[in-house]
């Protein structure tokens, strides 16, 4: 689990959890500039798994920014390259809204 030091802000977390050939990344907090690169170094490594799916998990994300959707954005295209093994629950209404607003609905490959 990795924790943002930023003061004042929803503390962050990421919690990766296995289930024989699955991933579940789960965030929590505010997912902003500060603490996109957390989340990036830990879908890299989820990505170069040998796991044969993996959700992100954003149901407790209170906030994206433009730095949250790139990493959003970035893990996509890695899965795509490499099986297509991600999937991304934004039920997150922060998340959800950000999304689409800007338009990545039609191309990220979200859950229901």
């Amino acid at each position: 689990m990795a924790t943002s030091p930023v003061p004042g802000q929803d503390p962050f977390s990421v919690h990766i959890d296995e289930n024989q050939d699955r991933l579940a990344v789960r965030v929590a907090g505010e997912l902003d500039i500060a603490t996109a690169p957390v989340l990036e170094s830990t879908l890299l490594h989820a990505l170069d798994s040998e796991a044969a799916s993996i959700v992100l998990d954003l149901e407790r994300v209170s906030f994206i920014d433009s730095m949250g959707l790139r990493v959003l954005v970035w893990a996509a295209r890695e899965s795509r390259e490499e099986g297509d093994r991600l999937r991304i629950d934004g039920r997150s209404g922060a998340v959800r809204r950000m999304i689409e607003i800007t338009s990545l609905d039609r191309w990220l490959p979200l859950t229901a």
